[in-house]
Parts: structure tokens; C-alpha cells; sequence
């Protein structure tokens, strides 16, 4: 069986008008505009049956982190502030999270073990926050086994369920920057909410509705 390699050029392409077309396929690339794909995946331009376009925006190609350097150090000055006894750590993905535990005092001496997660399109504010805070322990599987309910204020990733800490209507998309510190804090409001539940000073029916909390 013969292997399919790809070839690659040991020079720049002879042909001017193909050099042209090269230098623009890169100034969109760059500017992260629109580029029109044929049917195998060609951006040349010579598939006229092309019926679809990458659409807007530059490659994830570094972190937000790496791009935005002045945006962490305001991150992690923030979390010094309002939360000292956090963590940051970079996961194997390359995302970062904070970790670490929150008392709310509502059951008492309790601590819930949370890990706030930075998405890739931090800081582009989204339904649920750009930052993912999901309870470690005790985990929020367990404590739906345990409740035989589920509190409705849920959303789910691929690394599981989290807490949803923002509505849509608390947002504005592409306009307001989340910081950790910010969403933990409506962590710890999601959480003394559940709370009041599970000591009865707040009914389950009252939490789970849209505008419950």
C-alpha cells in the first residue's frame, strides 16, 4: 500500500499570481477575516462550488494568558484581595484555575472545595461566566445522589456540571471582563442560597426557580 505524504515546496511558487493569492490568504489569516473554503477543504479560490467560510477570528494559537499578560497580573492581584487562601494552578490543557475551599457558615463549620476554571474565551463574557466554577468536594454528582433533586442552577461542560454564577441578563457580551474574584463571589451566593436550603430557612421550589437566587 503506498502512504499518502504531503509534499512540501523547497521554494517560493514561481507563479506571481499564486504568490499574490499566498500574501492575501495570509493578511486575512493575520486579521482574522472570513475565508472561503471548496468542498475539500481548498482556500484558493478555484472551487467554484464553494459553499461555506471559515468564519471571523484569529487562531486560539496562545492562551489568553500569554496574550493578555496585564489582564492575569490583574487576576491574581484581584484573588490576593478577595480570596488569599487560593491557589493558581495551569491544568494539563493549559488552562488555569484557582482552587480552594469556602466556608459560608451557613451549615456551620463546612467547607465546600471549589476549583474556579478559566475557559479559552476568557475574558469574552457568556452565559455561565467565561470562568467555571465546579464544586470538587464534595461534587455536585454526589450531592444529587444524596438530595434525590438536582438544583436547576446547573450548566454543563465537558468537564461536567458547574455552577451557573451568571444570568444572561447580567451580561454583555464582549463588553465586560469576568474576574475569578467576581465569579466566586457568586459562588458563594449560589452556595449560601443551597445552603439556607438544606437547613430549611429557604425553600427548594423558591431556589430552583428562574429568578430564585
Amino acid at each position: 500500500m503506498t502512504k499518502n505524504v504531503i509534499i512540501i515546496p523547497k521554494g517560493r511558487l514561481a507563479n506571481a499570481d499564486a504568490e499574490k493569492r499566498n500574501k492575501e490568504l495570509a493578511r486575512k489569516l493575520l486579521n482574522g477575516e472570513k475565508v472561503k473554503i471548496g468542498k475539500k477543504g481548498s482556500v484558493t479560490g478555484k472551487d467554484e462550488d464553494a459553499t461555506i467560510t471559515a468564519p471571523p477570528g484569529i487562531l486560539a494559537l496562545n492562551q489568553w494568558y500569554e496574550n493578555m499578560p496585564n489582564l492575569l497580573e490583574d487576576e491574581i492581584e484581584a484573588m490576593e484581595r478577595a480570596f488569599p487562601d487560593f491557589d493558581l494552578q495551569k491544568l494539563e490543557d493549559g488552562r488555569l484555575a484557582w482552587t480552594g475551599s469556602l466556608n459560608i457558615g451557613v451549615l456551620g463549620d463546612n467547607e465546600w472545595e471549589v476549583a474556579a476554571i478559566y475557559q479559552n474565551n476568557h475574558p469574552t463574557q457568556t452565559m455561565g461566566s467565561s470562568i467555571h466554577v465546579h464544586l470538587i468536594q464534595p461534587d455536585i454528582e454526589s450531592i444529587i445522589e444524596d438530595l434525590g433533586w438536582a438544583p436547576q442552577h446547573l450548566l454543563r461542560s465537558d468537564d461536567g456540571l458547574y455552577l451557573c454564577t451568571a444570568r444572561a441578563d447580567d451580561t454583555s457580551v464582549g463588553t465586560v471582563t469576568t474576574t475569578a474574584a467576581s465569579t466566586l463571589a457568586w459562588a458563594v451566593k449560589w452556595l449560601m442560597a443551597f445552603e439556607l436550603v438544606l437547613t430549611g430557612d429557604l425553600s427548594q421550589e423558591k431556589f430552583n426557580q428562574h429568578n430564585g437566587i
